[in-house]
């Protein structure tokens, strides 16, 4: 894609946020991960995180998924908040691309959303795997993304076979199951054999920064994290 978008970033970056506007109104988001069921974003005009369900209208290629953007309408609300989701935001109409971020502006962006790391620091605010529902009551984000280089990262696929990410964090270690559909087909090619940072690179054909993790689906009473993307 050619088109390019220039974005003026948001002075003030408070990763969790819900999106100011209401429904009717129009958001700008930077699309972070596609996946089968609802994508990734953030809003440019508040850096807050969104959760869409849906799809977007424009197909899913490797070659061009970095520093995406789209503009949907916002829907009302049909169903209660989901605690597990508070970020989510209903589409009034299909998400349409109107451009890319330059990678330089893309990664400075990036550089100030993402939470860095610090002694004792926890991802998604649990040194668990999982959260109980019931513990949720849709105050807390469900999405975060951390500043790591790719050197401390490590995908695998684990004992259940399912493709994890071996992530170090404020001075604590967790293997995360990984939806990111490029870095779980990579830990599957890779099987039995894990890989370390420099092959990680290779067979994404980028060098990531950045691990946006989220939480998954309800799973017998409790909410796993997953790792999103790699960016």
């Amino acid at each position: 894609m050619s088109t390019r978008v220039r974005v003026r970033a948001p002075r003030r970056i408070r990763p969790g946020t819900l999106p100011i506007e209401q429904p009717g109104g129009r958001l700008r988001c930077l699309v972070l991960a596609r996946g089968a069921e609802e994508w990734i974003g953030v809003d440019l005009a508040s850096a807050a995180f969104v959760r869409v369900p849906g799809g977007i209208d424009a197909p899913i290629d490797d070659a061009d998924r970095s520093g995406l953007v789209v503009e949907f309408t916002i829907d009302h609300p049909d169903h209660s908040l989901d605690p597990s989701r508070p970020e989510l935001a209903l589409p009034a109409t299909v998400p349409t691309v109107v451009g890319t971020l330059r990678p330089r502006v893309l990664r400075r962006f990036l550089d100030r959303l993402a939470t860095p790391e610090a002694n004792g620091a926890m991802i998604l605010g649990t040194r668990g795997p999982s959260i109980a529902f019931v513990d949720l009551d849709g105050t807390t984000a469900s999405l975060q993304l951390l500043a790591i280089p790719v050197k401390n990262l490590e995908l695998a696929m684990s004992e259940r076979d399912e493709p994890v990410c071996t992530i170090p964090w404020g001075g604590t270690t967790q293997r995360t199951r990984v939806v990111d559909d490029r870095a779980a087909r990579a830990a599957i090619a890779s099987a039995p054999r894990p890989l370390g940072g420099p092959q990680i690179t290779a067979a994404l054909g980028f060098r990531p920064n950045f691990v946006l993790v989220g939480l998954g689906r309800v799973t017998d009473g409790h909410v796993p994290k997953v790792v999103m993307a790699l960016l």
